[in-house]
């Protein structure tokens, strides 16, 4: 694997699991020692993350881990519900016997005040979003499903901090595992869209508090 690449896929891991943080400024020197390579393919890693909407370049100054404003906030929580309620809704009417079994074997708990145990249920979460979003059998949702997920990773993250209530993380995913095995498209979209907007309104009252 050619450096560039290897240090693309490090660093946006890192950037998703919240290794480097929303608005985290990013040094091509020290990121080179953390991966071993010299500053070349950093330089190149940060500048395809940033085509993805992960890393903000800011002429003469740096590389940041995008920030989001109170727009970009409400912006990709309108797209997130408008997607993953209808990724529920499709999968609901393909989803196998087998892929609810792999949902129901997913972790969906952290606990409060780890952050390792954040960073592994970002993991956790984003490989069960993207599982439901298979089941539609639609490779441009996946696409589309996918790339809003790595987008608010960060925001995840925070989101953990701030409702701090794992319990209800976990009740939310087992509600849509109900509505799907049910093979009820209707509840399925319900119980993802009730779940985008207690995030929703978690973070954006957090968001709002601080500008």
């Amino acid at each position: 694997m050619l450096a560039r690449h290897r240090v693309y896929q490090a660093v946006k891991d890192d950037i998703l699991s919240g290794v480097h943080r929303i608005g985290t400024k990013l040094s091509v020197p020290d990121l080179a020692l953390r991966y071993g390579v010299s500053k070349t393919p950093v330089r190149e890693a940060l500048h395809s993350l940033q085509h993805e909407g992960l890393v903000n370049i800011v002429p003469r100054i740096g590389y940041f881990v995008s920030y989001m404003s109170v727009e970009d906030v409400r912006n990709l929580f309108q797209v997130r519900l408008i997607l993953e309620g209808a990724s529920a809704e499709l999968a609901a009417k393909h989803i196998t016997d087998l892929e609810l079994l792999d949902l129901e074997q997913i972790p969906c708990h952290w606990t409060s005040g780890n952050t390792d145990s954040y960073r592994q249920y970002l993991k956790d979460n984003r490989a069960f979003h993207l599982k439901v979003a298979l089941a539609t059998r639609n490779k441009y949702l996946v696409e589309l499903v996918a790339g809003v997920l790595d987008k608010m990773q960060g925001l995840l993250l925070w989101e953990l901090e701030i409702r701090n209530l794992p319990e209800e993380f976990a009740d939310e995913h087992r509600q849509l595992l109900i509505a799907l095995g049910q093979r009820n498209g209707v509840l399925a979209r319900q119980a993802a869209e009730l779940a985008m907007e207690k995030a929703r309104r978690a973070l954006m009252d957090a968001v709002m508090d601080r500008t």
